[in-house]
């Protein structure tokens, strides 16, 4: 995933746009160190941010999406 992928993800999260449609099942485990190479579409990798990194304030966890970022940049093929 690149940069500009990981940031048009980031506004569809901040946007009010429903995700619940998109299954984020291929993403479980993304952190661990046996997981395998997926490709997903970018509205999959908006709803992980959304569970991920938003907090209840309204505000985000930059720890988080940098470790997400991280993870994603090796692991996650966007569509």
């Amino acid at each position: 995933m690149t940069k500009q992928e990981l940031c048009q993800a980031c506004d569809i999260a901040r946007s009010d746009r429903d995700l619940t449609n998109f299954d984020i099942s291929l993403l479980d485990g993304y952190g661990l160190p046996d997981f395998v190479p997926v490709t997903v579409p970018v509205e999959a990798v908006a709803r992980v941010i959304r569970w991920q990194c938003f907090l209840f304030n309204g505000g985000i966890d930059i720890t988080e999406l940098n470790d997400l970022a991280d993870h994603f940049r090796r692991k996650v093929t966007v569509l």
